[in-house]
């Protein structure tokens, strides 16, 4: 993932492909299917999106947990993980 974007390319796009090219895997899944296609906790419909959602909102992981006791602590620190490793143009 390079700095660099040309026209009609950017984030978005790069994100969506990580499914592609086996980022994506337990406990994070993508179906197209279920959720919108939206990246969600391994069997569960909750959106990882929600787990930004708390920590935007100055809630720690701890009282995310405490609320949705169907995501297991190892899915949401899988989540950040990702996340830090996409937002630093890591590939691997």
């Amino acid at each position: 993932m390079s700095a660099a974007r040309g026209p009609g390319s950017g984030f978005r796009d790069e994100w969506q492909d990580l499914p592609k090219k086996g980022v994506f895997a337990a406990p994070l899944v993508q179906t197209a299917d279920t959720r919108w296609g939206r990246v969600q906790f391994e069997g569960t419909r909750v959106p990882v999106a929600t787990l930004f959602d708390y920590l935007a909102d100055g809630q720690s992981l701890a009282e995310f947990l405490d609320a949705i006791p169907a995501v297991r602590r190892e899915q949401p620190i899988a989540a950040l993980r990702l996340a830090s490793r996409v937002l630093s143009g890591e590939r691997g």
